[in-house]
């Protein structure tokens, strides 16, 4: 991979049983395949973009509930190829009831012909799936 790329994205959720249909139907939707699941965690693997893993919270931690405003994960972003599959992703969150935080549009205050789709997993993590056409230098 080159460097820089990501190599993988490890989150902790509350609830894996709750969490994980949610990123199983977003990550094979964009080409991650389920490839180890254990006690201690469930990962999706993509040849050309890592892995993303999910793992249950400590129940004694002291901040049961994320808050991106917070120190830590803001949000994260997936690369799309086209706008097509940015809409094609909003039809499936509405599908299968996710958090859909604000609808597939053009966001030009972050680049030329931004556009995304920006929703939010069962514990309210942030995700975002966005098109660039041309990314700044």
């Amino acid at each position: 991979m080159p460097l820089g790329s990501m190599n993988h994205l490890s989150l902790t959720v509350s609830d894996r049983d709750a969490s994980e249909p949610f990123y199983d139907a977003i990550l094979t939707f964009m080409g991650y395949e389920l490839t180890e699941k254990t006690d201690e965690f469930t990962l999706w693997w993509s040849a050309s973009a890592g892995a993303v893993t999910i793992g249950s919270a400590n129940p004694d931690a002291r901040n049961p509930v994320h808050d991106r405003y917070s120190p830590g994960l803001h949000h994260f972003a997936f690369s799309a190829d086209s706008r097509e599959e940015v809409d094609r992703l909003h039809q499936l969150l509405v599908k299968i009831g996710a958090t859909v935080l604000d609808a597939p549009a053009e966001y030009s205050q972050y680049a030329p012909g931004y556009y995304a789709v920006f929703f939010a997993d069962p514990d309210g993590i942030k995700l975002e799936l966005v098109h660039m056409p041309t990314v700044p230098e």
